[in-house]
């Protein structure tokens, strides 16, 4: 191999070794949840409609279209997501993920689990900072009614088709190219 040809390899290859070592634009640790079946076909704060088998998220604070990477502490997996949508303030929770991707990294059904969410870039640049338990800058209204009277007969249990990614019935199928 002569010179030239080491010095073009390395010059080619030393920029991506030092971007994939950069730290995150933004990372937080926090509750991940699971966006119910019956927001399905609904539209999201950006909106694009709710499909439980998307690759996409709610979060308080990054910018619509800022692609995420979900860890499930307990277990080590691990999903890419897109956030497309926001969602009501809850102490601790950092994250409300799509059925597919909720079932990916095996958060139960109508359970939380302990994640971090990290994002390689920004879309705009700046990350916006951590909300660790802080109210999200949105108001959302006031809270709901103090009693709200006896659950349904079936809480608790999972919808019909969890543990599939199976698209429900009575939805058109997802644009091209939808995450």
């Amino acid at each position: 191999m002569n010179i030239s040809a080491l010095i073009r390899t390395v010059s080619l290859t030393l920029p991506a070794l030092l971007i994939s070592c950069a730290p995150p634009a933004y990372k937080e640790q926090g509750y991940a949840s699971y966006i119910a079946d019956q927001y399905a076909g609904r539209m999201t704060s950006s909106g694009q409609p709710y499909y439980p088998q998307g690759w996409t998220a709610a979060h308080n604070t990054l910018p619509f279209g800022t692609e995420v990477k979900v860890k499930n502490s307990y277990n080590g997996r691990s999903v890419k997501v897109v956030v497309n949508d926001r969602f009501p303030h809850y102490p601790g929770r950092v994250i409300n993920l799509s059925r597919a991707a909720a079932e990916y990294i095996q958060i139960p059904y109508n359970q939380l689990s302990n994640v971090t969410v990290t994002a390689k870039t920004i879309p705009g640049g700046q990350a916006p900072a951590a909300s660790y338990g802080a109210p999200p800058p949105t108001n959302y209204g006031a809270p709901p009614p103090a009693s709200y009277g006896a659950p349904p007969a079936n809480y608790g249990a999972p919808p019909a088709g969890y543990g599939t990614t199976a698209q429900p019935s009575g939805l058109p199928p997802p644009p091209a190219g939808y995450r």
